[in-house]
């Protein structure tokens, strides 16, 4: 491709043939290697834009990211589905039932079947032995969920 080539090669098919002894070309080699610099870092740079654009908001690749970043190998960082332990309260009326709490400025909302989660939509279950990694998990999560999604982070007893 046109992002892939060698420097050291264009510079020597570039100097004209009068031109190709060893020490000149060796000076050319110094006065591009500032180039070389640059063309390594933006090859660093594409390589890490394409593993972030592999990765998708699927919970297979997040669990991987995962996993790889912490270097865990049995996928001890697992997704799993937050299940409903709400009781639901269905009006007949088809208004939203309100509870007032002794001060009458705060409701309380009791939700109808199928209207989302409090808690939020899924759990990232983490070993006890990354406990104080917490914060970057969370932030790689929060990178590749789906926008809109909520989670939370449960730590389990590793053994």
């Amino acid at each position: 491709m046109w992002y892939s080539f060698d420097i050291i090669k264009y510079v020597k098919q570039v100097l004209p043939p009068i031109l190709r002894k060893t020490v000149l070309f060796e000076i050319a080699k110094i006065l591009v290697s500032p180039l070389i610099y640059i063309y390594t870092m933006l090859s660093a740079y594409r390589i890490s834009c394409n593993d972030k654009l592999g990765i998708n908001g699927q919970v297979i690749y997040i669990e991987k990211i995962l996993n790889d970043k912490n270097f865990l190998i049995n996928n001890e960082i697992y997704i799993t589905d937050i299940t409903e332990k709400y009781n639901y309260i269905y009006p007949k009326g088809g208004e939203p039932l309100y509870i007032n709490t002794k001060d009458e400025g705060v409701n309380r909302y009791f939700k109808n079947k199928g209207e989302g989660k409090y808690s939020g939509d899924f759990s990232v279950n983490v070993p006890s032995f990354l406990a104080d990694k917490v914060s970057d998990i969370r932030s790689l999560t929060n990178y590749y969920k789906p926008a809109g999604r909520g989670f939370i982070i449960n730590i389990y007893n590793y053994e």
